[in-house]
């Protein structure tokens, strides 16, 4: 018998569809947690030292401690924040290179 080889094409690259607090919102809690949701099932093990939360308005700042959890079931990833946030400032949040859906493609930058 003769085999043909049937390509399929890739599905498209993970991207963030939704975060809570969104974008620009004010009036957040200090005590808040930030969830990001994800169009792709993800590989937990890649956001390990790729995501980053500062400061916006301070580039000199240290970065903001947190601890991360994954959730599967709904794509999201949680973050919680060790101390509480300053009021009054925006936070950042940056995914690093690196940071893969759970059939390796790169997350799309955010």
């Amino acid at each position: 018998p003769e085999f043909t080889t049937i390509r399929v094409p890739a599905a498209p690259p993970p991207e963030v569809i939704f975060s809570a607090p969104t974008a620009d919102e004010a009036d957040v809690p200090v005590s808040t947690t930030v969830r990001i949701q994800f169009s792709r099932d993800m590989d937990p093990s890649t956001f390990r030292n790729r995501v980053r939360v500062r400061y916006a308005d301070d580039a000199s700042a240290p970065p903001i401690e947190f601890t991360t959890q994954y959730l599967p079931g709904n794509r999201v990833l949680v973050l919680t924040f060790v101390n509480l946030l300053e009021r009054l400032r925006r936070v950042q949040v940056e995914f690093g290179e690196g940071v893969l859906g759970a059939d390796k493609q790169p997350l799309n930058p955010w």
